[in-house]
């Protein structure tokens, strides 16, 4: 009966270790997210996002990066 207790609580363990790092890495990828951020859903948007001022300039440069794949 003991066995099955703590192998219980083991299991919950684990599952609340995998709750919270699955959360922290969904909130780093939605930080690294440039489209998600300005949010950004056409090329237009894109395009009145790059003549904006008030972005960074490591957000731009990747706002770049996606603007010249889509061009080729």
């Amino acid at each position: 009966m003991i066995l099955i207790i703590v192998l219980l609580v083991i299991a919950a363990a684990l599952q609340i270790g995998i709750f919270v790092y699955s959360r922290n890495l969904k909130k780093k990828w939605k930080s690294d997210d440039v489209l998600a951020k300005y949010n950004i859903k056409s090329r237009s948007d894109l395009f009145a996002t790059l003549n904006r001022q008030d972005i960074p300039d490591e957000d731009m440069n990747k706002l770049n990066d996606i603007y010249s794949r889509q061009e080729e």
